[in-house]
């Protein structure tokens, strides 16, 4: 006697291909071909043999059936995890643009810092050379001043000049813990894909 659940018309049959092969990788589309040969050699043994030819055939089948729906199960595993990891390329790309923006910045503000400070520097010492042949009072008075105030903006450029250098450095670090973040994940995920 043969048990006619196991007949599938071959318009649902195709429908169930067609569902398979959107929802699933290759891996798994190579599984259901295997499934669908052994299907296929236990419906031929049921047609050709006997009753007991059937059960071990349909024992056969389960155990496809069983391989199958492993595979299915490490598939869909494999492609959550690979989902998860490029979510967290994509956030941690995020973290580096802004690492990298700040640290630009930072690298802007220490530029003009230190080329003011340049400039700081060049009109000290002409004033300092200029100081020992103005004999005029007042010339000599606005040449002191201009020295003195000189002097001071020196010490707030050389202070922002100080803090921009350590924004830097402190940016560069944090630059490659991201990058090192980064080539962790990568690493991740070829390990993923390699399996």
């Amino acid at each position: 006697m043969v048990n006619k659940t196991l007949f599938v018309g071959p318009a649902r049959l195709n429908l169930i291909v067609e569902e398979v092969m959107t929802a699933f990788s290759r891996r798994v589309l190579w599984c259901v071909a295997a499934f669908g040969v052994g299907w296929a050699a236990v419906m031929l043994a049921q047609g050709r043999s006997d009753v007991t030819d059937g059960a071990g055939s349909l024992a056969a089948l389960t155990s496809e059936v069983r391989q199958l729906r492993v595979a299915v199960e490490e598939s869909t595993r494999s492609q959550m995890q690979t989902q998860a990891l490029g979510v967290y390329l994509s956030v941690q790309q995020s973290r580096i643009l802004q690492v990298t923006t700040r640290l630009d910045s930072a690298r802007k503000e220490l530029e003009a810092a230190t080329a003011r400070s340049h400039e700081i520097a060049s009109h000290l010492a002409n004033i300092e050379a200029e100081l020992p042949r103005v004999t005029e009072p007042q010339r000599r008075a606005a040449l002191e001043d201009a020295n003195r105030s000189l002097k001071m903006e020196q010490e707030t450029v050389g202070l922002k000049e100080q803090q921009a250098r350590n924004r830097d450095g402190e940016l560069s670090q944090a630059l490659q813990l991201e990058d090192a973040r980064w080539s962790e994940l990568i690493s991740r995920l070829e390990q993923l894909i390699k399996r």
